[in-house]
């Protein structure tokens, strides 16, 4: 059994709604259906919850792993707690780094989550690719920094945390939007909307049109991530992105058939024996809070 798990089951039964608990958890609300079905297969596909209207409620089966569920959590969090006194993390200065994505869908409740534990500990975040990002690594400008695998640089502690499928998007009233899964080739008159220079989504754009044969035909070269998702919904170019990035955009998503095109975040930071009580404490909560899985 993951925590994670039961820490998703304690926030949809808390609100007795999916929709409310995915934007606390900043967890697509698929992912978080799928991670409550995952959680009642475990149980030998025994009924947690049962629907009524637009609401769930506890089954007596769930009212029973509520209790058990927050007795556990209580249990983690006192510990965390008690390895904060125990190491003496009285204070301290923690700066993460992580690309678009990952800054805007995925910190900001993980780190809220961490600063009611510790609020004596400052944060703060840089926005970047994942070049960008491992180099303010290695310079000692960040302490911790969420990028994409696989990383080239030596020296550094990396904890993989989730994998997920990468897609393209279009306007929803694009010629293609009727289609959920398509050749990459069918891109190829197509324009394309890219992130800037260093950023792995990038990269991963033009190794794709690469693979599949042809020069991306490029109208924006530099966006960044809302800005790519507001150009392709209004039906300037389709761009590639990861399902996470997507947030309340209209767009049609479209699965790729012919190339295997994911990405593996991980948490990386120096290998460095005198590295902070402060920043272990916050990588071990976020290599906790990260670990999810995509639909």
């Amino acid at each position: 059994m993951e925590l994670r798990l039961l820490r998703y089951f304690e926030a949809v039964a808390r609100h007795q709604h999916v929709t409310r608990a995915s934007a606390e958890l900043a967890v697509a609300q698929p992912a978080l259906s799928k991670a409550m079905r995952d959680l009642e297969r475990a149980y030998g596909g025994v009924a947690l919850f049962e629907r009524i209207g637009r609401n769930i409620r506890l089954t007596e089966a769930g009212e029973f792993l509520l209790v058990r569920a927050r007795s556990i959590l209580a249990q983690v969090d006192a510990v965390h707690e008690e390895m904060q006194a125990r190491l003496g993390v009285r204070g301290g200065r923690v700066t993460v780094g992580a690309p678009p994505t990952v800054g805007v869908r995925l910190l900001p409740a993980v780190l809220a989550a961490f600063h009611r534990l510790y609020p004596q500990i400052e944060l703060r975040v840089r926005e970047a690719g994942t070049q960008a990002l491992t180099g303010m690594l290695a310079a000692g400008e960040i302490d911790i920094a969420v990028v994409t695998l696989p990383t080239i640089e030596r020296g550094f502690r990396v904890t993989p945390l989730f994998e997920e499928e990468l897609v393209i998007v279009a306007a929803e009233g694009h010629p293609l939007a009727q289609q959920r899964s398509i050749p990459f080739a069918a891109l190829v008159d197509e324009p394309f909307l890219l992130y800037p220079p260093g950023y792995e989504m990038r990269d991963a754009t033009l190794r794709a049109c690469r693979r599949a044969g042809f020069t991306p035909r490029v109208v924006l070269d530099g966006g960044d991530m809302d800005m790519l998702l507001r150009l392709a919904e209004a039906g300037l170019g389709v761009t590639l992105i990861a399902p996470l990035a997507l947030g309340s955009a209209r767009l049609a998503v479209l699965s790729i058939a012919d190339q295997e095109l994911r990405r593996t975040m991980a948490l990386s930071m120096r290998d460095d024996p005198a590295t902070s009580p402060a920043t272990l404490t916050l990588h071990a909560f976020l290599a906790e809070r990260l670990v999810r899985r995509t639909t």
